[in-house]
């Protein structure tokens, strides 16, 4: 199992990302400006709970460490059976 202070801990060369965002500059942080998802799609998965988010008062925020980490754990690649001939 893998330690969440690692995974947290920016390691030498990578840029440092800010902590908490809002929603908008999560998604300039995770995608980019080609194959960025709508606003609405993350307000869906923040109703759904399928991305972990903070929420202060009436504001969300959201770690985007923790959010890609969530995304890459939900993220599946099915390959196709051949079928018998």
């Amino acid at each position: 199992m893998m330690s969440t202070e690692n995974a947290l801990t920016p390691q030498v060369g990578e840029p440092i990302v800010p902590r908490y965002v809002d929603a908008l500059r999560l998604l300039e942080i995770l995608f980019d400006e080609a194959s960025r998802p709508s606003l609405r799609w993350v307000r869906d998965q923040q109703r759904n709970r399928t991305l972990p988010f903070c929420k202060i008062g009436r504001r969300v925020f959201f770690d985007p460490v923790l959010v890609k980490a969530s995304l890459d754990a939900k993220a599946t690649v099915r390959g196709q059976r051949k079928r018998a001939a």
